[in-house]
């Protein structure tokens, strides 16, 4: 008798293990259905939910296909979690603006708070939701991200426009390094008060690494869905690859936001010894005085400036160095739109590169920066808002936790409001500002809350550096439009989606070199002419 017990022990605990798995895996089963309420999408299969269905590459082209076939609101099912795709404009702002204090957070991404950015005092932007701390964060950054910050950063961003248009007149050999060095120069003065080309030659190619390998690791299939299937997190290293790749990327983002850091305690330190020697405000420094001087009620700690650092650097940068080379590209690719912009910038600046106090002047480039923007949109899906509360939206009940998505790629091709959404056309801002067909009436549509671009998200988490990005391409394509033709390589251009633009977070050519030509020998002198005249204006600001 005494040795049955053991077994009947054992047997009971086993059908006892049994129920709960049975019981777990009815539950994950049914978290997978679609729940009551909930927008129309592709079919599911229980257990998966639309997860087979979800490309790993551009996602936002099946999207597309989900939209024309479902409307404009699709449902899908990550496993258990609520995925919605926002195809209007109509949409975006019912839950994004008016509804925005309940959906503005972002999903929990379990390798960048696990493995990534593990100190809680490391809130890098990828990774804050919607709180005190992130309003105080985006505060910060209207010193140099608001009307009045680029304006008082115009003879920066001039100055490096007409050093990398300079730079060009090789032809435009070692492209990408010299785009990088533009893109990130004033961003870095203008966050931690150094110079770009104070610092090591590679130091921006460092920087831009980093970043490289920060958006690889978040690219859909570079690692498994752990936030889908949790238990996946407790793989061992040794067979989960992304776990190296996280721990490599870490220690390159503690490199990164150090580097900011250590400048602008650098520039700070030079302030307090001779004020008189650093005439330009930046960011942290300027944040550093005030803390010391117990002028900030609430102030960020040393780990928390790095990562403002890192923040105010990677919104200037990013969109702004995609939007450029691919704004080349289309030039590159449509000769008579090139041809619309010299003839432009031929009359409105004439004999000399037109200055910064006058861009504004240029309303055909603008609407070639504008339409390079919806036509190949830097960030096809934008970032993801998750709602933080149950909320009904007409007909459709979300649950909270269900994650949205504006669906910018969509939205720029509405047929029944685009020409030819599909085709290159930047005189569709000249026609309508929104880039509608003419039917639409622009007075009517700034009412309704309609943007004219949706590259940039929308609502409370809207990126910071739009206008940065815009005034920096503006600027920079200005003076390389007024100096040079530009053509394809003698490999040809590859434009279309599918082949000639890269997957990831930010979407920009695969091969984005061309050929600049000066127009000229006038102009090229004019070149030279305008970078020695900006740099001087530059250092004599700098100080």
């Amino acid at each position: 008798m005494a040795e049955t017990l053991p077994l009947r022990a054992l047997s009971t605990c086993a059908v006892g293990v049994g129920v709960v798995l049975t019981f777990l895996l009815a539950r994950w089963v049914l978290g997978t259905l679609r729940p009551k309420g909930f927008p129309p999408g592709p079919p599911i299969i229980p257990g998966l939910g639309n997860l087979h269905q979800m490309p790993i590459q551009k996602p936002y082209l099946k999207f597309h296909e989900w939209a024309k076939q479902y409307g404009d609101i699709v449902g899908l099912k990550a496993g258990t979690g609520n995925l919605v795709l926002l195809n209007t404009p109509k949409l975006v702002h019912e839950l994004f603006d008016k509804r925005g204090a309940v959906c503005s957070d972002r999903p929990h991404n379990h390798i960048l708070t696990k493995h990534v950015f593990t100190d809680p005092e490391e809130k890098s932007i990828t990774i804050l939701q919607y709180d005190d701390y992130y309003r105080r964060w985006r505060k910060s950054f209207q010193f140099i991200l608001s009307a009045a910050g680029i304006k008082r950063l115009l003879p920066l961003l001039e100055a490096e426009a007409a050093d990398l248009c300079r730079k060009f007149i090789d032809g435009g050999k070692d492209y990408e390094q010299k785009v990088r060095h533009w893109s990130l120069a004033v961003p870095l003065i203008a966050t931690t008060g150094e110079r770009l080309d104070d610092l090591p030659a590679d130091y921006a190619d460092k920087l831009c690494y980093s970043q490289d390998e920060l958006l690889e690791l978040l690219l859909p299939g570079a690692a498994p869905p752990v936030d889908v299937f949790p238990i996946m997190k407790y793989i061992p290293e040794i067979l989960a690859k992304w776990k190296g790749n996280a721990r490599h990327v870490r220690k390159l983002m503690m490199q990164d936001s150090g580097n900011y850091l250590a400048g602008a305690k650098k520039t700070y330190a030079q302030i307090e010894k001779d004020p008189d020697s650093v005439g330009f405000d930046s960011l942290l420094p300027k944040i550093m005085k005030e803390q010391a001087a117990g002028q900030s009620r609430e102030k960020f700690t040393d780990t928390e400036l790095a990562y403002v650092g890192q923040a105010a650097v990677g919104a200037a940068v990013d969109t702004t160095l995609a939007t450029f080379k691919s704004l080349m590209v289309a030039f590159a690719a449509h000769p008579e739109t090139l041809a619309k912009a010299h003839e432009e910038i031929d009359r409105v600046a004439g004999d000399e590169p037109l200055k910064s106090d006058r861009i504004g002047e240029l309303t055909y480039l603008k609407a070639c920066v504008s339409e390079v923007l919806r036509w190949r949109p830097t960030t096809p899906s934008a970032l993801p808002h998750v709602l933080s509360r149950d909320e009904r939206v007409g007909e459709y009940f979300f649950p909270k936790g269900t994650v949205f998505i504006a669906n910018a790629w969509t939205i720029h091709r509405n047929e029944e409001e685009y020409d030819r959404p599909n085709d290159f056309i930047p005189d569709r801002f000249l026609n309508n500002p929104f880039g509608l067909r003419p039917s639409f009436k622009a007075d009517e549509l700034e009412n309704s809350g309609r943007r004219a671009l949706y590259t940039f998200g929308s609502g409370r988490r809207q990126c910071p550096g739009e206008q940065f990005a815009m005034t920096s391409v503006l600027l920079a394509a200005s003076k390389v439009v007024w100096a040079y033709d530009i053509s394809p390589p003698p490999g040809g251009l590859d434009i279309s989606v599918e082949t000639g633009f890269k997957d990831g977070t930010v979407t920009q050519p695969v091969h984005a070199e061309v050929v600049f030509t000066p127009r000229s020998e006038k102009k090229r002198a004019g070149v030279l002419a305008d970078a020695e005249r900006t740099e001087h204006i530059a250092r004599e600001m700098i100080g």
